[in-house]
């Protein structure tokens, strides 16, 4: 069974819409709210092996070959708003989509530095660390609303959490 956890319920509207019986939770956005609700879970009855906590939401995309509306995987995350002694790098020990493999950032604000990373979100680098600690599967899916640094008028989360919708029915 997936736990899809998304930090809004605007990202998660689409997906109920087509997936009614699938068990949404919503985090909040950010680092801690997201380290919040993972502890929440695991706490009011951990997480069994036949579970799955897929991180679903939108990002900005960093690099021109992913576009706004594209849905991808997160294989690794980083927090680079961190001085260089304490950057960890964290990795999804076996990918479980099909999707396009990415390297994202996790930032407490917007506009941070896009250094060998194709991707940024506010909530991603939680899931990660936390998993690796409590050893549970976990999947972080991200459609594209944007480029990291245009401005919020200009992002389409329309078009980026209606194709994630679609692709989480496929997974």
């Amino acid at each position: 069974m997936n736990i899809y956890i998304f930090p809004t319920e605007l990202e998660a509207e689409p997906f109920r819409r087509l997936s009614p019986d699938s068990v949404v939770v919503i985090s909040g956005v950010g680092m801690a709210a997201m380290a919040a609700t993972i502890t929440s879970i695991a706490h009011s009855g951990g997480i069994d092996d036949d579970e799955c906590l897929v991180l679903c939401g939108i990002a900005g995309s960093y690099v021109g070959d992913i576009d706004v509306g594209d849905v991808v995987e997160v294989v690794e995350e980083c927090c680079m708003e961190l001085p260089e002694r304490f950057h960890r790098v964290y990795r999804q020990p076996s990918p479980l989509t099909s999707l396009r493999k990415v390297v994202s950032n996790s930032v407490d604000g917007c506009c941070s530095n896009g250094a060998n990373v194709e991707i940024e979100n506010m909530e991603g680098a939680t899931l990660f660390a936390i998993a690796e600690v409590l050893n549970f599967r976990f999947a972080e899916v991200r459609a594209i609303s944007n480029r990291v640094g245009d401005p919020f008028d200009r992002w389409n989360i329309e078009l980026a959490t209606q194709r994630l919708a679609e692709e989480l029915l496929r997974l």
